[in-house]
């Protein structure tokens, strides 16, 4: 198969996927996964289902599916687009994306909750030559979780990753954030990842000014399964390539079986 036929296929296959019929959720929690893009000790219920596309910067985009099992364990695969509006080709990325988070530790009335996992996703376009994204991987993490009712729906978030994509710098990094709810079916997002592993002006791969990569923005909840982010991202400035913000949105739907 030629290789635009395969992105045509790629690309059919997830647009399919995002626009089943919305039908209405079992009544289950949609746990918060994700802050802005780092995870959280969230997992799908048993049976559920999720299906997520992103669009932006730069006419990007980027498709995933995620299965919940058992209520501490999640599996998901994903995959990106660059260039998808514009002239010439579209450029497939080199490598799909998987994700698998098991959480140990349930959360109480004065713990958070532990989970641990594993994403080869990173984030913007994929550099074959460095074999690395333009904001690496998480690899192997942990996170802890834990939610608040004082302030409306307020939930704290952090965690400890090392990636794989260490060809030319590696090391332990960090990240931290929360969700908070405005009112209800609105939420303000707020993300920093510290990218100590990508800051080494020495290193020629480098992409990073050293600031660490501050990421916000708002989630809009309609009917409980299906969920709008409008993100803005690299507030400090952080990505030597570009400067400014970078703008995102993203769509999810959950179901059940």
């Amino acid at each position: 198969m030629s290789n635009s036929r395969y992105r045509r296929c790629l690309f059919s296959l997830s647009l399919c996927a995002l626009l089943l019929p919305l039908g209405a959720v079992s009544g289950q929690d949609f746990e918060d996964l994700y802050m802005v893009d780092s995870p959280t000790a969230g997992i799908l219920s048993h049976g559920g289902y999720l299906f997520d596309g992103s669009i932006g910067p730069e006419s990007s985009l980027l498709f995933g599916v995620k299965v919940g099992f058992h209520d501490r364990l999640m599996l998901g695969f994903s995959f990106g687009l660059q260039e998808f509006i514009g002239r010439g080709d579209i450029d497939v990325n080199d490598q799909p994306g998987f994700e698998v988070r098991l959480r140990l530790i349930e959360e109480t009335t004065v713990g958070p909750a532990l989970a641990f996992g594993f994403n080869t996703q990173g984030e913007g376009q994929y550099f074959s030559d460095s074999e690395r994204y333009e904001r690496k991987s998480k690899g192997f993490y942990a996170v802890m979780s834990k939610n608040y009712n004082m302030i409306r729906d307020l939930s704290l978030h952090g965690g400890v990753n090392y990636s794989l994509e260490n060809e030319y710098e590696e090391g332990i990094d960090f990240f931290g954030g929360f969700t908070l709810g405005l009112i209800p079916g609105l939420d303000i997002l707020l993300d920093y990842k510290a990218a100590l592993d990508d800051n080494d002006s020495e290193v020629e791969s480098s992409m990073t000014r050293g600031r660490g990569y501050l990421d916000t923005g708002i989630r809009i909840t309609y009917e409980e399964n299906l969920r709008l982010k409008i993100l803005f991202k690299d507030l400090l400035d952080n990505y030597e390539a570009e400067h400014g913000v970078a703008r995102c949105i993203e769509l999810y739907y959950i179901n059940y079986f």
